[in-house]
């Protein structure tokens, strides 16, 4: 049975993680990798200490999983998890010590097997923990010197892996429903999207709401968010609060990357 340590952050985009009260930046978010069986490619991570004091950062690797439709992940103790790719992964330097102001390059390589049971989209996260040296002597023991980790915060970059043979993309709208009003006087759709393919996607969720009176149409945007194979992501919209009163037709759109294909669903709703 797998092992989920805990939820820490959920599957969205960003470009910069930053934590004020430790003054560290790590970026980018994410990396995505696209090689074949049997090869290998690095891509740097910047580990930044934006602090007024000398900081020490390990770099480890921990598979996660996301299970339920919240986009949460979870990390996951397992190292032969079946989807995960955290045993090819390794980061050049994987222990370093920054001074305030000062900018660390990191190199996450990927060596992708060439066995069979590689040939499938993958994913991991780099978990960038600041460290501390252990001076010893506070259990009474003797030789109790070395590091140990501080678990104040830690940073994670999610690893995508993908080869190039794996290519099929779909995904299903499995419910949009109108959820009511909100305290902001909104009203509140629910979406959920389920990836029935086999690669990962990355998907720009919007709506098309029509007057059904007067035929006047707008364009509701949602943030970006990323669905696992075989995993479901739920989202919610939130109508104009000074929307006119009325019936509308709205359709539910997730465009996932597809040349061909975009996911969608209707539902009508009346603003009284």
């Amino acid at each position: 049975m797998k092992n989920l340590v805990f939820i820490l952050m959920c599957l969205v985009l960003g470009g910069i993680t930053q934590v004020n009260a430790q003054s560290v930046s790590v970026s980018p978010s994410r990396l995505y990798y696209k090689e074949a069986l049997g090869g290998y490619k690095s891509q740097k991570i910047r580990v930044t200490n934006n602090g007024s004091s000398t900081e020490t950062f390990q770099v480890v690797f921990n598979n996660f999983g996301s299970t339920g439709n919240k986009g949460k992940t979870q990390l996951i103790e397992e190292e032969e998890y079946q989807h995960g790719c955290s045993q090819w992964l390794s980061a050049s330097p994987a222990f370093f010590e920054l001074a305030p102001g000062v900018t660390q390059d990191v190199e996450i390589m990927l060596q992708v097997p060439n066995v069979p049971e590689a040939n499938t989209a993958r994913w991991a996260v780099a978990n960038v923990k600041l460290s501390k040296e252990n001076t010893g002597g506070q259990n009474g023991a003797e030789n109790e010197t070395g590091m140990q980790i501080m678990q104040t915060f830690q940073f994670l970059i999610h690893i995508f892996q993908t080869p190039p043979s794996v290519t099929y993309k779909e995904a299903h709208i499995t419910r949009f429903v109108h959820n009511g009003v909100n305290a902001s006087n909104q009203q509140e759709l629910l979406m959920e999207v389920e990836n029935t393919g086999e690669t990962i996607l990355d998907c720009a969720p919007y709506l098309d709401v029509v007057n059904l009176k007067t035929g006047e149409s707008s364009r509701i945007k949602s943030r970006a968010f990323t669905v696992l194979p075989q995993g479901k992501r739920e989202l919610k919209f939130y109508l104009p609060s000074a929307l006119a009163k009325g019936k509308y037709s709205i359709l539910g759109v997730v465009d996932y990357g597809s040349d061909t294909d975009l996911a969608g669903a209707e539902l009508e709703i009346e603003i009284k």
